[in-house]
């Protein structure tokens, strides 16, 4: 486990890095190192921003002098910046939906995403809107930088989203140069951890109150900037079921379970506690885990049911999983928005072990619609009628459905946060103690994590120049895993 001291040195030693190249006028080598410090917050989540970090942003911003247009020369425009460039996962595609039948939306991501998003460029290219790249092979930030604020100097945008992941420094630099010109957006997909960009937006648009406190409370992002827009999943109702990868024999129940698979780690090991006490007590089970990640303990499980237990990549027809399934698992200590709303559109109980105020609001009326549970013993009552109860399954599945909001809802709300700078929700914005949620991060993370985060590709010019011997400790462990994967390959062939 870290310990949080080792992490603010090591925080505060890249921010003395920071410093020197700002002053040598290295820019490039400044923003390597704040998306490596920024990197390892989110992975660490000691705390939600950091003011330092984004005070180097607007500085770099300010020195590098980018050419900027005139606010009067504005056009109706949105430029929506994706980070991700990811065809499901997330929220792109709902927004461009509505963005794209409202306004003229230049969808901007990098060029080796492009082809790996049919459905959100069949969005853009239907709407006769646009679609823009930044090449990114290089590595280069000031490059990547150059070519958005070309495109933002040809479209002239009266409205900028941010959607990207918690390290930017691209779109957070172009932000800052156009403080003042037009209307930027942060679209909090991330709202339970750290991320950079709180200093450079006009509006922080939330999905729910817990995210909206984090933000206002610990982000110190001003309260009249935040507004609240709950959102809703791309089903693709269209696709078929594309099986169980597994034989399912007659009266027996699958119960999925998904995600990325840290969010199952820590929090005393209790997901996997709920997973073996189901599996031992209901012979007609089996149990399905789709997603990538530490498997560690999964694969304790999977050793202890063979033939009851399975794990599988994600898998595209996730609204059609779902329907074959009793009811979707959540993970602990960690959820995940999205799979709750997957599962209350497809009819089926997000049920979940309720770790804080994490688990709230992702679906309307949640507090009432019985479906977090704070004890194991409760959670297994309910589990319990929903695998043997048909009755009782279908009253749920009713109770589902109208829990997440429509799609008109979601399209009338964002018009009028474009419009007017004001949602049709409310928010409650109530203090919550994170520091249980954020010291699980701690808790999962090792020294040797580190080493392996500082080893990644990304901004290895800074990691070698700032932390050699954690980059050199990460690449060789990073090399032996590769090595070890090729050879157990030759041997499986």
């Amino acid at each position: 486990m870290l310990e949080k001291k080792e992490i603010e040195s090591l925080v505060s030693y890249l921010k003395s890095a920071i410093e020197k190249e700002l002053n040598r006028k290295n820019y490039e080598m400044v923003l390597e190192l704040i998306s490596n410090t920024a990197l390892i917050l989110y992975n660490t989540n000691i705390y939600y921003t950091d003011d330092e970090l984004e005070e180097y942003i607007r500085k770099t911003s300010d020195y590098m002098m980018l050419e900027k247009f005139n606010a009067r020369d504005t056009t109706d425009t949105v430029l929506f910046f994706d980070g991700f460039g990811l065809n499901d996962r997330g929220l792109a595609q709902i927004y461009l939906k509505s963005l794209c039948s409202e306004k003229h939306v230049v969808y901007v991501t990098f060029e080796d995403c492009v082809d790996r998003i049919p459905d959100i460029v069949n969005i853009v290219d239907s709407s006769k809107s646009k679609i823009a790249s930044i090449d990114r092979k290089n590595g280069n930030y000031i490059s990547q930088i150059e070519q958005l604020n070309h495109i933002v100097l040809e479209e002239k945008p009266k409205y900028f989203f941010f959607y990207s992941e918690p390290d930017d420094v691209v779109a957070t630099v172009i932000m800052n140069a156009y403080r003042g010109v037009f209307k930027r957006y942060q679209i909090n997909l991330t709202d339970h951890a750290f991320w950079l960009g709180a200093r450079c937006i006009d509006y922080c648009i939330e999905f729910r109150d817990y995210g909206a406190a984090v933000s206002k409370y610990y982000r110190g992002i001003e309260q009249n900037k935040i507004v609240k827009l709950p959102f809703y999943p791309i089903l693709h109702e269209e696709r078929k079921f594309q099986g169980y990868p597994f034989k399912v024999k007659d009266k027996q129940k699958v119960i999925f379970s998904g995600g990325a698979l840290y969010k199952t780690l820590g929090g005393d090991n209790k997901y996997y506690k709920i997973v073996d006490h189901l599996l031992m007590n209901y012979n007609d089970m089996i149990f399905w885990y789709a997603g990538s990640g530490d498997d560690r303990e999964l694969k304790k499980i999977l050793n202890k049911y063979p033939g009851r237990a399975y794990h599988t990549s994600e898998r595209s027809d996730l609204y059609q999983v779902l329907k074959h399934s009793v009811f979707y698992l959540s993970t602990y200590p960690m959820c995940g928005g999205l799979m709750y709303q997957y599962a209350a559109k497809a009819g089926k109980v997000p049920l979940t072990l309720r770790y804080d105020e994490m688990t709230d609001g992702f679906l309307f009326n949640q507090d009432s619609s019985n479906i977090e549970f704070d004890s194991l013993e409760c959670l297994y009552s309910e589990a319990h009628k929903l695998l043997t109860d048909e009755k009782y399954r279908e009253n749920r599945a009713t109770e589902m459905q109208d829990s997440v909001i429509s799609e008109n809802a979601f399209h009338d709300c964002l018009v009028r946060i474009l419009e007017e700078g004001i949602s049709s929700y409310n928010i409650s914005f109530r203090l919550n103690d994170t520091s249980a949620f954020r010291y699980e991060y701690l808790k999962r993370q090792t020294s040797t994590d580190l080493d392996d985060l500082i080893a990644c590709k990304k901004n290895m010019r800074a990691s070698i120049k700032y932390t050699p011997v954690r980059f050199a400790v990460g690449v060789y462990r990073i090399l032996i895993k590769e090595e070890v994967y090729r050879l157990f390959k030759l041997v499986h062939k």
